[in-house]
């Protein structure tokens, strides 16, 4: 009886979101911002652990005495804006019709880690914020191309919503099959709460967006932060994450995770 009762509150949900996503979806996407003529910002990403690069595959020591090799570590950046010193800010170019500035982040993928966003406004910026995951205007659009094309194994199909964050491996903590360690983190409909803002000072030094420049943010996002006080998460009791009302305990961390390495500029020929 609680089942059925469960699988018909599910329905009703399914049916609500069905209509108030996408009217959401289609709100949220006609209030797009941003130019692509503007000033492009570089920006480069290397995951660490620690002060050690992360290598797939290879066994890492974590902060609460536990192990883990990463086998797989993929998650979606968006929504990208600089701050200026009098806090203005300028927000990087989006459209309705395509994937733009939507990142695809894979550490297998080398190329994923180096990328443009456009349509920032010139000037001089003190700050960077951006979403780790996808806004609840594209979650709520259904599957989609570019970055945000279901084929890269980013898609809950059975969610209506993207993954925001896929990190999977091997641990001897682990309680699963194989040892293994999944945890696929994202939030739709009345769990979209598993977005995480993400603000980064940039430093001393301004971070200065001209046309004459190539301008370059690099990021270090750190794997092991995840499981770091004040995180409660421990693999020996989370070997699997797998549903958006649990993944919290993994998005909480995130802006614990990354930070600017450094900033710097050279002359665009």
């Amino acid at each position: 009886m609680a089942a059925a009762d469960g699988l018909r509150a599910a329905g009703r949900r399914d049916r609500w979101f069905g209509f108030g996503g996408a009217l959401l979806a289609m709100l949220s996407l006609s209030a797009c911002h941003g130019d692509d003529a503007g000033a492009p910002l570089h920006v480069e990403i290397s995951h660490v652990v620690g002060a050690q690069p992360l290598q797939l595959g290879a066994p890492l020591s974590l902060s609460n005495g536990e192990q883990l090799s990463v086998d797989k570590l993929r998650y979606y950046l968006s929504n990208f804006r600089l701050r200026k010193h009098d806090g203005s800010w300028s927000a990087a170019a989006c459209s309705d019709k395509d994937a733009r500035n939507y990142f695809l982040v894979d550490e297998a993928q080398g190329s994923s880690k180096i990328f443009d966003v456009s349509g920032f406004s010139s000037g001089d910026y003190e700050g960077i914020e951006f979403l780790v995951g996808v806004d609840a205007a594209r979650n709520a659009a259904g599957a989609q191309t570019g970055a945000l094309d279901p084929a890269h194994g980013m898609f809950w199909t059975w969610n209506t919503g993207y993954i925001f964050f896929k990190l999977e491996g091997h641990s001897p903590q682990s309680s699963a099959s194989g040892n293994g360690v999944s945890y696929h983190i994202g939030g739709s409909r009345d769990t979209a709460n598993n977005l995480r803002t993400i603000y980064l000072p940039l430093g001393s030094k301004p971070l200065k967006l001209t046309p004459e420049l190539i301008s370059t943010v690099h990021l270090h996002a750190d794997i092991g932060a995840l499981f770091q006080p004040p995180s409660t998460l421990k693999i020996a009791e989370h070997a699997s994450i797998m549903d958006p009302a649990g993944g919290k305990l993994v998005a909480d961390q995130y802006a614990q995770a990354f930070r600017v390495d450094h900033v710097h500029h050279e002359p665009r020929h």
